[in-house]
């Protein structure tokens, strides 16, 4: 089994409304995005992500974003 980066974004929104909407544009853009609350959590590369979220509900509504990077068990 080889090991792959896996890098993960989370997004913090003001309204629950807002994460809703943006998990939905991530997924269309066939992304994972999983919403907790406020919070969406993507693979999504940043620059897209940030376009298409100002694009659909405004960055007005993003309160914060974190970068996580980590590993997780693939196969080739």
């Amino acid at each position: 089994m080889h090991r792959f980066p896996r890098h993960t974004m989370r997004i913090s929104f003001a309204t629950t409304s807002a994460a809703r909407a943006a998990a939905t544009i991530l997924e269309q853009y066939g992304f994972s995005a999983n919403q907790t609350g406020k919070d969406v959590v993507t693979n999504c590369p940043t620059l897209l992500a940030a376009p298409a979220i100002e694009r659909s509900i405004g960055l007005e509504l993003v309160e914060g974003i974190e970068f996580s990077n980590g590993t997780r068990n693939g196969t080739p």
